[in-house]
């Protein structure tokens, strides 16, 4: 017994280092940028191996943008695995939830799950003890549906104000065209008094 305890804690102790050695390495790990991408516009910044005869990115001249190299890889015993130590599975529903181990594993939702199953998952997961790494649950507010729901009543009563602009608007509208007509009338006998003065003058 003593044994075998002595040996788990070697492996946990074991994976600790192995873990904090893959977070400094992915620290240090440099940006693996496409050759010549600033130059051209049409270039993006994903990785594409250089192939020219003169690159010196190729030819790996001192200077130059570091090239992918196994030797940037993590650990292969901690290769995947949650920054917590376990494997990290993905799952859809609560069948797969049952296949959990909880000591060594650890549950992500799918994206695609919707809610009434998310919900289920979650409770379940409760239940037996399975950390989910993404208990989020998409919820529509009941104040959106309430503010998009409008009573009959304030449609009738918009209508009635609406109505009245419109006859006020009219009412306007005529008075405004009568007077305008008045005025044209009042011009026009103005005018016809002014020529018969011009025309007794002249007699």
């Amino acid at each position: 017994m003593q044994s075998t305890n002595s040996q788990e804690r070697d492996v946990i102790s074991n994976n600790e280092r192995l873990l904090r050695l893959r977070s400094e390495k992915n620290r240090r790990r440099p940006k693996f940028i496409r050759a010549e991408w600033h130059r051209l516009k049409r270039l993006r910044t994903s990785w594409r191996s250089p192939k020219g005869i003169d690159s010196k990115m190729r030819r790996k001249f001192k200077g130059k943008r570091k090239s992918p190299n196994v030797g940037y890889r993590n650990p292969r015993k901690v290769r995947g695995l949650h920054p917590s130590g376990k494997e990290l599975v993905r799952i859809h529903n609560i069948f797969d939830l049952e296949e959990i181990d909880s000591e060594t594993q650890i549950a992500q939702i799918g994206s695609k799950v919707g809610s009434r199953k998310r919900t289920e998952i979650i409770n379940l997961g409760e239940e037996m003890e399975i950390h989910i790494v993404n208990p989020q649950i998409r919820r529509i507010q009941e104040e959106s549906v309430d503010d998009d729901f409008v009573d009959e009543d304030e449609f009738i009563d918009d209508d009635e104000v609406l109505l009245e602009d419109d006859e006020s608007d009219a009412d306007s509208d005529d008075t405004g065209t009568t007077e305008a007509s008045e005025d044209r009338d009042d011009m026009s006998e103005d005018d016809d008094s002014d020529k018969d003065d011009d025309a007794e003058d002249d007699e």
